[in-house]
């Protein structure tokens, strides 16, 4: 006996050295301590891999109904299984979807900043937006002679760009 008041035969000692696993600091053995195990069951699989949405014991990686809905994951259109569709879930309620919505959970601040050419570098950090190879800093849509970011009518429809939706994503505002 260690004095805890714990039956030496009741605590559990994972890698069997003989230290109980809440006074070994490396449970398993396996030369990482607990702190800094990223598998701590052992399995070869990082733990952050190992969610199981469900609760039914099947990590969500190996499990082909993850919400237990009976609807395989490859069908299934509600993968949080509230009922809603994922296309029509809408978490702030503005009528936009939140797949469309820039700001889907409302605070008021973007989700993502925008990236109107979809090359995965924000508009903020790409110096070609539209990446049509001139850099935006060089640009002249419209031909008038005014650098776009200073043209108040970049595309020269007679609109001013505050006032329209210049990049088709549902917003107003200056081209890009």
């Amino acid at each position: 006996d260690d004095g805890d008041g714990i039956p030496d035969d009741e605590e559990n000692d994972t890698d069997g050295d003989g230290i109980p696993d809440f006074l070994d600091d490396d449970d398993d053995n396996d030369g990482v301590s607990d702190s800094n195990d990223t598998d701590k069951d052992g399995n070869g699989v990082p733990d952050f891999l190992e969610k199981d949405t469900d609760n039914d014991g099947i990590p969500d990686y190996l499990d082909n109904d993850d919400d237990n809905d009976g609807i395989p994951d490859f069908l299934d259109n509600d993968d949080d299984g509230d009922g809603i569709p994922d296309e029509k879930e809408d978490f702030d309620g503005d009528g936009i979807p939140d797949h469309l919505d820039d700001d889907a959970d409302g605070d008021g601040v973007p989700d993502k900043l925008p990236d109107s050419d979809g090359d995965g570098v924000p508009d903020i950090r790409d110096d070609d937006d539209d990446n049509d190879g001139i850099p935006d800093n060089e640009e002249d849509s419209d031909g008038d002679g005014i650098l776009d970011y200073l043209d108040d009518d970049a595309n020269g429809d007679g609109i001013p760009d505050k006032h329209q939706d210049s990049d088709g994503d549902g917003e107003i505002g200056r081209a890009h």
